[in-house]
């Protein structure tokens, strides 16, 4: 049985004044999953996911609709990290409370729960500048989460680290994914990452049309990297992509 449509993307076209970035996208996001978005450099995939969380410049052409069923919490989070410097670990965790107003203390045990899981809770008080990149993102996700999104949005915010950091990133949001399942739409070029992070791979072709939506049996297993049917998996979405 298919779950609660959250996000239901109908015809969706986006184009700048020298290239078309997405073409003719549908695609049904459903509440509580989890999606890759994989294709080749160019294809749209980042366009794709600033479409759904509204960050799409003025210049550019839209046509189609991005439909939700409701007014939807989103937190998304960038590559770059997006954290204020003068700001402290906890001041930028809590940022998201500030900005909507709401009382901070009423957080605090969310907070303590979630650096604990994110093993960053002895650099509450540091600031980014002294903190490693892993770290940085480490802050970045607790962030996104404090609020308890509806959608969480990644724009290939673990590329720039090294393949074992990185792997210790993927796993701590899939522990948090487990025991809170929101719904995840992770942008990446890595085909590993697409596997563990996303129960739905959705494919896009250079064009930025999807080219197949892939089922994932193999998300959701914390060791899944040292099982034989997620390299099958792996091989099956490469054969995909050099057919693109």
């Amino acid at each position: 049985m298919k779950g609660e449509v959250l996000v239901n993307i109908k015809n969706y076209s986006v184009s700048y004044p020298d290239v078309e970035a997405l073409n003719n996208v549908n695609v049904e996001i459903i509440k509580g999953q989890t999606y890759s978005i994989l294709g080749p450099s160019g294809c749209g995939k980042t366009t794709f996911l600033h479409g759904i969380a509204g960050l799409l410049p003025g210049k550019c052409n839209i046509s189609g609709d991005v439909i939700t069923n409701k007014e939807l919490v989103k937190s998304i989070v960038f590559q770059d990290y997006g954290l204020f410097p003068w700001k402290t670990v906890k001041e930028n965790i809590l940022l998201p409370i500030e900005i909507r107003n709401q009382v901070i203390y009423e957080y605090e045990e969310d907070y303590e729960k979630l650096v604990e899981k994110l093993k960053i809770s002895e650099y509450s008080n540091s600031y980014p500048d002294n903190l490693s990149g892993g770290q940085k993102q480490r802050v970045a996700v607790a962030r996104s989460w404090i609020m308890n999104p509806d959608l969480l949005l990644l724009d290939e915010p673990f590329s720039s680290l090294d393949a074992i950091t990185r792997e210790s990133l993927q796993d701590a949001v899939l522990n948090l994914y487990k025991q809170n399942p929101i719904t995840i739409i992770t942008v990446t070029h890595s085909i590993e990452e697409a596997v563990f992070m996303g129960e739905n791979i959705i494919i896009l072709n250079s064009k930025g049309e999807i080219k197949k939506n892939v089922k994932n049996k193999e998300f959701g297993d914390i060791k899944a990297r040292e099982k034989e049917g997620f390299y099958e998996k792996c091989l099956e979405l490469r054969r995909i992509m050099k057919e693109l």
